[in-house]
């Protein structure tokens, strides 16, 4: 019996693909589990790896380490399996494996698991609630608790605790649900049996739904006409939420990446970060303006805005990007509610204010053709961008409700 590597024929939801452990013994019979690793196709080689699996990513000398620890924990099993002359099946090897890979403390095992985990704004959020629930576990004295310690008091209790930080409710449930994500996790590994799933007796918190704050039109024209010295941060800051406001909403990691190779003839064209799929935008007098300014503030700049450090390589240093966009975005919100109070703007606006603003004049604008406003944020289903607009929609019902009670 041999264990080994290989890429999974077919991407995740994030467009990277997944690398499992094959087992396979000598009659051909095969059996594979995760690793939990993705990684781009590019960056994986079966053949001629020398035990470096994964190349040209930024944490590659990491990642292969914990590959080889993991095929060498499968040949530990194999070698015990022949010395006490089991008979192991490729089902029951990966079963011995899944007992003893990780711990059953849940902050270890939490603390492996973000080992694995390659999205920096992924493992950014698992480390802040990690942190959340160290400093609850210290306050109560606590210790090391393993899964099977956790009852649904300590859930209450460390409930109550994120209440005690005057955390939103939609981030005590998201602390929450991280814990019973590992949990799922757990069991799924075999280091817990499904009846030790404490979440069946456990209610979660529900969140309070948050609203989507916007700009309307009297104020969306009010922060236009903000006069700012050119170059200054607040004017680029202004002139950031109104591009991205043209350009249907984009997201902040789309606008901040945008090139000027981008903008070819009289269209501006892009690969959405998120998503992969392509957004075109025809070249509107606004748009123009706007690309003017970024222009004249730094001629020699790869990206539309420029903000973001142009010699960081994305691909080489992806984690030292996304580090940077998160500090750009930050930074240009920061003068963006300095814009607010200056135009006596009571809104907290942000770069994503511009996708609810932009979602919510072009219902109006359109008579409510919600196609359009789907095709333009890039929903991938109709649903999704009818709840978004439901959500946006509160102008309207105060209308209907006028009428429905005049007497």
């Amino acid at each position: 019996m041999k264990a080994s590597l290989e890429l999974s024929t077919k991407p995740n939801r994030n467009g990277l693909f997944e690398i499992y452990v094959r087992i396979q013994d000598k009659d051909g019979k095969k059996k594979r589990t995760k690793a939990g690793v993705s990684v781009d196709k590019r960056q994986f080689r079966s053949k001629n790896h020398n035990m470096k699996w994964v190349i040209n990513h930024p944490n590659h000398h990491k990642i292969n380490a914990d590959l080889r620890a993991i095929i060498d924990q499968y040949e530990d099993i194999l070698f015990a399996g022949l010395v006490q002359h089991k008979v192991l099946t490729p089902e029951t090897l990966l079963d011995e494996f899944g007992r003893g890979t990780f711990s059953s403390s849940l902050t270890t095992y939490w603390e492996q698991k973000m080992a694995l985990m390659l999205n920096y704004n992924q493992r950014k959020g698992y480390k802040s609630v990690l942190e959340n629930w160290k400093e609850f576990t210290k306050l109560q004295k606590l210790g090391d608790l393993e899964f099977k310690q956790i009852t649904v008091h300590i859930l209450k209790r460390f409930e109550n605790f994120l209440y005690g930080k005057e955390l939103k409710s939609s981030t005590v449930y998201s602390n929450l649900k991280r814990i019973r994500a590992f949990f799922n996790s757990a069991i799924k590994e075999g280091i817990l049996q499904p009846g030790d799933y404490i979440f069946k007796a456990y209610t979660m918190p529900r969140p309070n739904k948050a609203k989507k704050e916007r700009l309307n039109l009297e104020e969306l024209k009010n922060f236009a006409e903000g006069d700012y010295p050119h170059g200054s941060l607040m004017k680029t800051s202004q002139q950031v939420f109104l591009l991205a406001f043209n350009l249907a909403g984009v997201r902040i990691e789309d606008l901040l990446t945008l090139k000027w190779t981008d903008v070819a003839s009289d269209r501006i064209e892009y690969e959405m970060v998120k998503t992969g799929a392509w957004n075109s935008f025809k070249l509107t007098p606004q748009l123009v303006v706007i690309l003017n300014y970024f222009k004249s503030i730094k001629v020699d700049s790869k990206y539309i805005v420029p903000l973001v450090d142009d010699s960081i390589d994305i691909k080489k240093e992806n984690e030292k990007f996304k580090k940077e966009i998160n500090s750009k975005t930050a930074l240009v919100n920061k003068y963006l509610k300095k814009i607010a109070t200056e135009r006596t703007i009571t809104k907290n606006i942000t770069t994503h204010i511009s996708r609810h603003t932009f979602a919510d004049l072009a219902s109006k604008r359109t008579n409510g053709n919600v196609k359009f406003v789907q095709n333009a944020l890039k929903h991938s289903s109709l649903s999704i961008t009818e709840a978004y607009l439901t959500d946006l929609d509160s102008d309207s019902l105060d209308e209907k409700m006028g009428e429905v009670t005049s007497l």
